[in-house]
């Protein structure tokens, strides 16, 4: 497996975010904007951004309209 398959095989936590996100997440936990895109790249399950940034996408419905527009252009 290729570094730039591997990249890909990662879903960018970015992407479903409302807009605001990653500034809440960092007041919330009291880190860094950096740090918090960082995790979102990493996409690590066990990081407090990801978990939140998860909590937000499921909250925002953003997971279930990207599904929608994926199958849309199918």
């Amino acid at each position: 497996m290729q570094p730039s398959e591997l990249k890909k095989s990662v879903p960018d936590l970015r992407e479903l975010l409302p807009h605001g996100s990653i500034t809440y997440i960092a007041h919330r936990l009291d880190i860094s904007r950096a740090a918090v895109t960082k995790a979102l790249r990493k996409g690590r399950p066990s990081h407090p951004a990801v978990a939140e940034a998860v909590r937000l996408i499921k909250e925002a419905g953003s997971q279930a309209v990207q599904q929608d527009l994926s199958q849309l252009s199918k």
